[in-house]
């Protein structure tokens, strides 16, 4: 399509970077019907004022400037398109037009096509928290910049009695003031609200330098000793410490909001009758409500009239579809996969719901034992060293340069290498497994990845695709232009999964096909297939197999697969498989030869499993099916030794989950699990796992090169500092200087670390 349409620069602009893969997004439908509003709104604020009407979205899919480059040129196809920018930091898109001129709409689904997805701009916390983090930086940087340049000429031999020189002075304590109300209340406060829950905080020493470092500039400049007074130093240091806060949590964030799919999980469900919803939280038995296609049911309930097809996947982790007829009673979690809504009666409330426990956020401790122990020592060591100077000058009979003494220790011991490197590193290894289409949503991840010594598997979804893989591509290949169309319209916006393979298997034949057609109506045959009449009185049906699509047949063949017919007779027979992930046997065999033990946890049924765990190489005693969701979690915490990765796609992993020490889950159509993960993927295959070790391997390297220089460092410096050596224009030199260093022994170290994997 990016060939056809004359964008190949798109490519040259790219430069060599991966391309987040599109999967199914052109194939699926997409709702827009929160657009016109949004459209009516702007373009009403347009006429007001009687500028271009403008629109701010969230978009999924951009990924660099190429992808920028290519969303502008779509816009400009459109007649009224003024602008349209693309922020991929941020992920959001910004529309102008001519009020009254654009379709924009028709815009938004073009870019679907390329694999680019609109919704609303929601407000989403981490990225209030990000913003309040780059504003508080900005300021600090202006403040540390405002007090070294007030403090610089004391330094260069300002005397006590040039005329500005209380002025000079005052205005670097106002600005290291406000550097410390800005930027320094960041660290003391989140330092101090981990002390009162009883655990220790990277921020402690950071909080703890800044004010042994403020406090002594204060007690320096009302007694007149130069000795005491970090001024400069307090500014510098919180602008760097917060520059490193800000590197580790603007791409985590960035990630978290980077998918815009919408939640299978619905807020809230229309009443069957007298119209209005209901809030899934007020939903009681005996309530009766429409659940729509691609909703996953919040509470179990009875199916009131009808049949529809419906995927247990999420309870289970069998892919096909299950027929249900009225009647029936349908368990929390279950999806409707039928193209129209069907009546539900509800059987119990939201909160005693499994699907409600399913997607309960997690309350499992990510911290990290190993650094809140290096944290008391390192702290314990600071402290007594601190006082120990104070101590052996009082001794000596000079209490102010034991003062000046204990403060300086306090601030050349502040830990750079945990403020600016440690984010770097993180930085460096997410942004090379951003280029595989790996993302990564918790900054305590790589730490815990070095601890893995067993990696735990989903079956479904997870080790194989999502859908069944067509056997017979050829089947689609002969159709001819009629049949193909006919197929792909059968198929359009159908959440079966044999259909969304055809679908894609269509490619986009079948989009231009569908371009080209009027829309026909459906009808829906549960557990049977689909049927259409055509413009010319023809009718079309896709079913199974020795069904004709005249009503119910008498007899149906009981073999695999489908069939595309026209007034009954055979156009083209598909037949499907469950394929493993691309690489998957490779991927595990690497795995294993690291020393990593491998199992498979599924829902699924166990001969499957074991068929699959025969496939993939995998002991048969480590592969366990016909599990519920709290059985993957009972499994889950006998396996975990505080050493396990698990990897997940659906709800009924959702348990699991939260006894693991790591997470992380492909993306897929109904996903749930991203927003809990610690990291997720978009790519189709598992070859990304070793990399992923390797990325970490690379960071930890680079990470125990900047905490061997910060040991020689504090080593030299704290000897100074007792001696009393340290003066405060030599500490505001070495902070930065050492933070530089670290930055570089970092990326040396990560470079030459994934030159060996």
């Amino acid at each position: 399509m990016i060939g056809e349409n004359g964008f190949e620069q798109f490519y040259d602009l790219k430069q060599g970077l991966a391309l987040a893969p599109v999967r199914s997004r052109p194939f699926e439908e997409h709702d827009f019907g929160w657009l016109p509003g949004k459209v009516a709104e702007s373009e009403a604020k347009a006429a007001g004022s009687g500028d271009a009407a403008r629109l701010d979205l969230a978009l999924e899919g951009i990924s660099c400037v190429g992808c920028v480059w290519l969303v502008e040129k779509l816009f400009q196809r459109q007649p009224g398109g003024i602008r349209a920018v693309a922020h991929p930091a941020s992920g959001r898109l910004h529309l102008e037009w001519a009020a009254g001129q654009c379709d924009i709409e028709r815009f938004l689904r073009d870019l679907v096509r390329f694999g680019y997805v609109s919704a609303p701009a929601g407000a989403v916390r981490g990225d209030h928290e990000r913003r309040r983090l780059g504003a508080r930086l900005g300021l600090c940087g202006a403040f540390a910049l405002n007090t070294m340049g007030f403090t610089l000429p004391g330094y260069l031999g300002m005397g006590e009695d040039f005329e500005f020189a209380g002025l000079f002075r005052l205005i670097a304590f106002l600005s290291a003031t406000l550097a410390m109300l800005v930027g320094g209340g960041y660290f003391i406060d989140r330092a101090w609200r981990s002390l009162r829950a009883g655990s220790l905080h990277i921020d402690l020493p950071i909080a703890l330098g800044l004010l042994a470092a403020y406090a002594g500039s204060i007690a320096g400049w009302v007694l007149g000793d130069e000795r005491l007074m970090y001024f400069d130093f307090v500014a510098t240091f919180v602008f760097l410490m917060l520059g490193g806060r800000y590197l580790q949590s603007a791409a985590v964030e960035k990630n978290r909001r980077r998918l815009v799919r919408q939640q299978p999980v619905p807020e809230a469900v229309p009443l069957a009758e007298g119209g209005g919803t209901v809030d899934r939280d007020a939903i009681v038995p005996g309530v009766r409500f429409l659940l729509g296609p691609g909703q996953a049911l919040p509470v179990s309930g009875i199916l009131a009239e009808g049949e529809a097809d419906f995927s247990l996947e999420w309870i289970h982790g069998e892919a096909e579809p299950v027929r249900f007829t009225a009647g029936r009673r349908l368990p929390a979690g279950t999806i409707l996969l039928s193209r129209s809504p069907v009546v539900i009666d509800a059987e119990e409330r939201w909160e005693d719901s499994l699907l409600a426990r399913l997607t309960a956020p997690s309350t499992e401790d990510r911290s990290n034992p190993g650094l809140e122990k290096l944290l008391r020592v390192y702290l314990m060591v600071v402290l007594v060293l601190g006082l120990a100077a104070l101590g052996w000058w009082i001794y000596q009979g000079d209490a102010l340069k034991g003062v000046q003494a204990m403060i300086s220790v306090f601030v050349v011991s502040c830990p750079c290498a945990l403020g600016v490197a440690i984010p770097f590193a993180d930085d460096l290894a997410a942004s090379a497994m951003e280029r595989l289409g790996v993302f990564v949503r918790s900054a305590t991840l790589w730490a815990r990845l070095r601890r893995v010594r067993r990696v735990v598997f989903d079956k479904t979804g997870t080790l194989t695709l999502e859908r069944p893989v067509l056997e017979n591509p050829e089947s689609i290949t002969e159709l001819d232009d009629e049949a193909a169309g006919a197929l792909a319209e059968l198929t359009r916006g159908s959440l079966h999964p044999i259909s969304r393979s055809l679908l894609e298997a269509l490619g986009v034949r079948g989009q231009r096909l569908l371009e080209a057609r009027r829309m026909m109506v459906v009808e829906e045959f549960p557990g049977l297939g689909v049927r259409l009449i055509g413009e010319d009185g023809a009718r079309w049906s896709l079913g199974r197999l020795g069904w004709d699509g005249d009503g119910l047949a008498k007899e149906i063949a009981s073999g695999e697969g489908s069939e595309l017919r026209r007034n009954g007779e055979t156009v083209a027979a598909f037949h499907f498989r469950e394929a493993l992930r691309p690489g998957a046997v490779e991927c595990l065999r690497v795995l294993e030869r690291r020393g990593l033990s491998l199992h498979i946890l599924s829902g699924d049924h166990p001969e499957k499993v074991r068929h699959s765990a025969v496939a993939l190489g995998i002991s048969e005693a480590d592969a366990h099916g016909g599990l519920s969701p709290q059985d993957k979690a009972n499994a889950m915490g006998a396996l975990d030794q505080g050493d396990s990765l698990y990897l997940g796609d659906g709800a009924n992993d959702s348990l699991a989950f939260d006894q693991a020490l790591v997470t992380g889950t492909p993306v897929v159509d109904r996903s749930l699990l991203e927003s809990k993960a610690d990291f997720f993927t978009l790519g189709n295959g598992l070859d990304f796992l070793p990399r992923l070790m390797d990325a970490a391997h690379a960071r930890a390297t680079g990470v125990r090169s900047a905490f061997a220089f910060a040991l020689a460092y504090n080593a030299t410096t704290v000897g100074f500092s007792m001696a009393g050596h340290m003066s405060p224009l030599l500490a505001a030199i070495l902070m930065p200087l050492s933070s530089i260093v670290s930055i570089l022994i970092v990326a040396k170290g990560s470079k030459s670390a994934k030159g060996e994997t």
